[in-house]
């Protein structure tokens, strides 16, 4: 073995060195943004609609109550039948949710949930699906609307 051999090693890992920690000081780097980018996702993000047109109400059962008569006035007002409404008791604080199935007449089924969205005390479908039935349609959907105490 020759002297220069572990001399020539040494140099090569000196210069490959140099790159290496370049590579980890940006792996540091892009783990503190992402750490950051995190804890601003989980500070709370905005709820689905401004609370400026939240509805007034005494406390979460209150405030579901209010929803669900608002909700069943609105379709009896447009010809909907609503086949079930449960609340759901696991909600934020400040919002009614509850789970809506209802059908009738795709126009009358439409014209109720365009009335809900457009209505100056906002109530918003998080997740929602149409689905066809014999002699018009059927939303299966979860609604969303705030409330102030």
């Amino acid at each position: 073995m020759s002297p220069r051999l572990p001399l020539v090693g040494a140099l090569v890992a000196v210069l490959l060195s140099i790159p290496a920690a370049r590579a980890l000081d940006a792996l540091a780097r892009a783990r503190v943004d992402h750490a950051k980018a995190r804890a601003t996702v989980m500070a709370g993000m905005p709820g689905p609609v401004a609370i400026a047109g939240a509805f007034p109400a005494d406390d979460a059962a209150d405030a579901r109550a209010r929803l669900a008569a608002r909700l069943r006035g609105d379709a009896a007002r447009g010809g909907v039948l609503i086949e079930s409404l449960v609340s759901d008791p696991a909600a934020p604080a400040t919002l009614a949710v509850l789970t809506l199935r209802a059908s009738g007449p795709e126009k009358a089924v439409v014209a109720f949930v365009d009335a809900l969205e457009r209505s100056p005390r906002p109530v918003r479908m998080a997740q929602w699906r149409m689905t066809p039935t014999p002699g018009g349609v059927r939303i299966d959907a979860r609604v969303i609307a705030p409330w102030r105490g």
